[in-house]
C-alpha cells in the first residue's frame, strides 16, 4: 500500500538490550541460553537443524528447558535413583566397589580381573572415584555408608549434566521437538534409571554369567529367581555418559573452520575417554562420525576436483591431530596402571586381548541366545525400542513422500553439499550398529547396551517426530489448509499418544524393580541398625552422642543412632557374617559395618570366587598405600573360571554368627544349598518378601501391574537375616 509523502509511520523491531536482544550480524539469544544463529529469510533458529516443522513456521516453538533446568530435571530422577534404586550385581560390586573399599579401609574382596597376573581392571578407572566416596564423606564427617551413597549421587550428577549437553545438542542441531521428546524418554526411561547409577537386570543363576557352559547356566536359571540391580560404578556406564558428550559436538554442523575444528577435537576426546578410561569396545560407536568426517562433505559445500581433494586433505589432517592428541590421554593411564600393578601394564589393552585373542573369552561366562537384546531392551524402554528401531525406515517413507521434511534450503542439496539425508542417517545409525555388533556376540550381558541407550531414545524421538509430521503433511493435503494444520492440535496428540503409554510402562517397571527386589538392601539395613545395636548395648556400649546443635529434638526428627563400629573387631569369637547361595547379592562392604567379617559359605556353584583382599600397607619409599595390589599368589586366581585349590575361599556354617539366605519356592533345597530359614540351628531375625521370578507369571513380573489376577501370578518367596542359636 502507498502512503502520501510525509505521512507518519511506526516500525517495530526487537530491542537492543535484554533477554530478547537482537544481536549484531542477525544472531539472537533464546530464553534458554542457546544461540540462534543468522536469521535467514526471517527464519528462525528453530528452522535451521536438520529436521524441521513445515505446519506453524511463524509461531514460537515449544517450551524447552534450558541446559540448567534440564539438570535440575534430571538430577531429581538420578538422585532419587541412587539413594532408593536397588544394587546387586557381583560385577560392579566385586571388581570396582570392593577395590575401592580396599584401598580405603584396607579390607573387601578381590577378584581375578585385579590381580596383577591379569590386570584387566583399571585402577585409574576405580580411583577417580575415590574423590566421591571419600573426600565429600570425609569433610561432612560421614559415617562409611554414607561413602556409598556419596559416590552413587556423585554419578548421578555427572550422568545428568552429560544427558542435559547432549539433549541441547539434539535440540540446537536436529530439532527441538526431537530434543523435547528425547529429554522426555532419557528422564523416565526404566533403561536410563538403571544406567545412569547402574544396570535393572539380572538373573541370579546367571551369576553374572559365571556358568561354565551354556546348559549349565540355563539349567541353573531354570530353578533360580531373578534381581533387578543397579550398577553405577561400570565402565559402561562411564563410557555411556562420554558418549552421549561425544554426540553432543558431533552433531554439530561438521564446517572446515575454527567451529567444525572444535566439534572433531571434543568429540574425538570424549569418544577416547570412553575407549581409554572406561570399557575399549565403546569406541565402534565413534564409527559414524570418522565415516562422516572422512567421507561426507557435512556442513561445507565444495565443487571442483581439485577443491573436493584439498578439503579431503584438511578433513584427514584434522581427524589425525585430533586422534593423535587424544591418544595421549592413554599415556597417564598407562603410568597410573603400572604404578598400582607394579609392573608395565594396560588394563585397556588387557581386556581386548582376553576377549578377543587369548582363545578363552567371555564365553566362559555364558550365552544367551541373538535375540536376548532385544528382549533387555523391551523390558528397560517398551515402546520406545520399536520406534528406535524405525527411525532409519521412517527416514526412508520421509524421503520418498515429505522430502521437504529435512535440509535448511527446503531443496534438494545443491551440488557439492551433503543431502541432510544422509547427514541424519549417519547419526542414527550407530544405535544399529551397536545393536547388531552387540548382539553377534555369544556373551551378552545387559550392560554392554549402556552406550547406546541415549542414542536409542534420540532414534525413537526422530521415529515420532518423523511420524507426526506424516500426519500433518496428509491433513494439510486434505484440507488444502496449512493454517488449519497449524490451529489444530491433533499432532500434538498423535506425539503424545506415542510418548505417554512408553512414560506410563517405563515407571510401572521401575516401581516393579523396587518392590520385588528391594529385599537385599532392606535386610542390611535391618542388620546394621537393628541388630548390631543391639550386640553393642549387650556389651555395654553407648551410641555416639550427636553434636550438641542435633540433640534437641532428634528422636522426634527420626534420627538414629550413630555407633563406633570399630568395637565389633574386639568381639570374640569374631563376628561373621556369612552368604551362601546368595553371595552374588552381596551389597558390598561399604554397607557392612566395619569389624564384621563377611565370608561364604560353598554352594552348587563351582566357579571362580572372590577371596579377600590381604590387609596391606605402603612400604618405606613407596606413595602406594595397597602394596597387595601388585603381589601375585600362586593358586589364588585363574582366567578359566575355574574354582581355586587355595584355602581359605569358604567357611564352614557352624563358624559363621549371621547367615544372609532366601527361600524361593522354584529353586528346592540341594545337600549343598540347604534350607537355612527352616533349620533348627538358626534363628530368623528378619525376613522379607522376595518376587520367586521363575514360579511367577512372565506378564506379572516385568512390569508392576494392578489388580487381584496380577497379585495371583506372582510367587513370592523370602529372603532372611539368620542368626546362629
Amino acid at each position: 500500500m502507498q502512503l502520501r509523502p510525509g505521512t507518519e509511520t511506526i516500525r517495530f523491531r526487537r530491542p537492543t538490550a535484554g533477554p530478547n536482544a537482537q544481536q549484531q550480524g542477525g544472531t539472537d539469544v533464546d530464553k534458554f541460553g542457546g544461540k540462534h544463529g543468522p536469521d535467514i529469510k526471517g527464519w528462525k533458529r528453530r528452522h535451521m537443524g536438520l529436521l524441521q516443522d513445515l505446519v506453524g513456521r511463524q509461531r514460537n516453538g515449544p517450551f524447552l528447558p534450558g541446559f540448567s533446568f534440564a539438570v535440575r530435571l534430571l538430577l531429581l530422577v538420578r538422585v532419587g535413583a541412587a539413594m532408593y534404586a536397588n544394587i546387586q550385581d557381583c560385577d560392579e560390586v566385586f571388581n570396582f566397589f570392593e577395590p575401592l573399599h580396599y584401598f580405603q579401609y584396607n579390607t573387601g574382596f578381590q577378584t581375578w580381573e585385579l590381580s596383577p597376573e591379569y590386570a584387566v581392571r583399571s585402577w585409574a578407572y576405580i580411583l577417580l572415584h575415590w574423590p566421591f566416596a571419600h573426600i565429600v564423606p570425609t569433610l561432612m564427617s560421614l559415617p562409611k555408608r554414607a561413602s556409598f551413597f556419596c559416590l552413587r549421587i556423585g554419578l548421578g550428577v555427572i550422568c545428568s549434566i552429560c544427558e542435559a549437553k547432549f539433549y541441547r545438542g539434539v535440540v540446537e542441531n536436529v530439532n527441538e521437538r526431537v530434543g523435547r521428546y528425547t529429554l522426555a524418554m532419557m528422564i523416565l526411561s526404566a533403561g536410563m534409571w538403571n544406567a545412569g547409577v547402574g544396570e535393572s537386570r539380572m538373573e541370579s543363576g546367571e551369576m553374572r554369567g559365571k556358568a561354565r557352559s551354556q546348559d549349565t547356566e540355563r539349567n541353573w536359571r531354570k530353578e533360580t529367581t531373578s534381581v533387578e540391580d543397579l550398577r553405577p560404578f561400570l565402565p559402561s556406564s562411564f563410557a555411556m555418559n562420554l558418549t552421549m558428550l561425544a554426540y553432543s559436538y558431533y552433531l554439530e554442523p561438521g564446517t572446515t573452520n575454527t567451529r567444525g575444528d572444535r566439534r572433531v577435537t571434543m568429540a574425538t576426546i570424549s569418544f577416547a575417554l570412553a575407549a581409554i578410561l572406561g570399557w575399549p569396545f565403546a569406541a565402534l560407536l565413534a564409527l559414524p562420525f570418522v565415516v562422516e568426517e572422512l567421507f561426507v562433505k557435512s556442513g561445507d559445500e565444495v565443487v571442483g576436483d581439485e577443491i573436493v581433494f584439498n578439503w579431503r586433505v584438511e578433513r584427514v589432517a584434522r581427524l589425525i591431530k585430533a586422534v593423535v592428541c587424544a591418544a595421549a590421554l592413554a599415556i597417564p593411564v598407562i603410568a597410573f596402571d603400572s604404578w598400582a600393578y607394579g609392573k608395565p601394564t594396560f588394563p585397556t589393552l588387557n581386556i581386548v586381548l582376553y576377549n578377543l585373542f587369548s582363545g578363552k573369552g567371555p564365553e566362559l561366562y555364558g550365552t544367551e541366545p541373538s535375540t536376548f537384546y532385544l528382549a533387555n531392551l523391551f523390558l528397560n524402554f517398551n515402546l520406545a525400542l520399536p520406534l528406535a528401531l524405525l527411525s532409519l525406515p521412517a527416514l526412508a517413507i520421509t524421503y520418498r513422500f515429505d522430502f521437504r521434511r529435512l535440509g535448511v534450503s527446503q531443496t534438494k542439496p545443491k551440488p557439492g553439499q551433503s543431502s541432510p539425508y544422509t547427514l541424519l542417517a549417519l547419526r542414527l545409525s550407530g544405535f544399529y550398529l551397536w545393536l547388531i555388533v552387540m548382539s553377534a556376540q555369544p556373551h551378552k550381558e545387559e550392560r554392554f547396551m549402556y552406550p547406546a541407550y541415549p542414542l536409542l531414545c534420540m532414534n525413537a524421538a526422530v521415529t515420532v517426530f518423523l511420524i507426526k509430521g506424516w500426519a500433518e503433511t496428509a491433513f494439510v493435503k486434505a484440507t488444502t489448509s496449512p493454517y488449519r494444520a497449524s490451529q489444530t492440535r491433533l499432532f500434538s496428540y498423535i506425539a503424545l499418544a506415542m510418548i505417554l503409554p512408553t512414560m506410563i510402562l517405563s515407571v510401572s517397571r521401575v516401581y516393579a524393580l523396587g518392590h520385588f527386589y528391594r529385599s537385599p538392601y532392606d535386610v542390611i539395613y535391618h542388620f546394621q541398625y537393628e541388630e548390631v545395636p543391639k550386640l553393642l548395648r549387650a556389651a555395654g556400649h553407648e551410641p555416639i552422642p550427636p553434636p550438641e546443635e542435633y540433640r534437641e529434638g532428634r528422636e522426634e526428627q527420626g534420627y538414629s543412632d550413630e555407633w563406633d563400629y570399630t568395637v565389633l573387631s574386639q568381639f570374640e569369637p569374631k563376628l561373621r557374617l556369612c552368604y551362601g547361595k546368595e553371595w552374588h547379592r552381596f551389597l558390598g562392604s561399604y554397607l557392612v559395618p566395619e569389624g564384621i567379617e563377611v565370608n561364604w559359605i560353598r554352594t552348587e556353584f563351582d566357579g571362580a570366587m572372590p577371596r579377600r583382599w590381604e590387609p596391606s600397607h605402603a612400604r618405606a619409599g613407596s606413595w602406594w598405600p595397597r602394596q597387595e595390589t601388585r603381589i601375585i599368589r600362586d593358586g589364588k586366581f585363574n582366567d578359566d573360571n575355574k574354582e581355586s585349590a587355595l584355602a581359605g575361599t569358604y567357611v564352614n556354617a557352624t563358624e559363621c554368627t549371621y547367615l544372609i539366605d532366601s527361600a524361593i519356592p522354584s529353586h528346592p533345597p540341594t545337600p549343598a544349598e540347604p534350607a537355612y530359614t527352616t533349620s533348627d540351628d538358626w534363628e530368623r531375625l528378619y525376613c522379607t518378601p522376595f518376587l520367586d521370578n521363575a514360579g511367577s507369571k512372565w506378564w506379572a513380573r516385568i512390569f508392576y501391574l494392578p489388580g487381584q489376577s496380577a497379585k495371583e501370578a506372582r510367587q513370592w518367596g523370602e529372603y532372611c537375616l539368620l542368626k546362629r542359636k
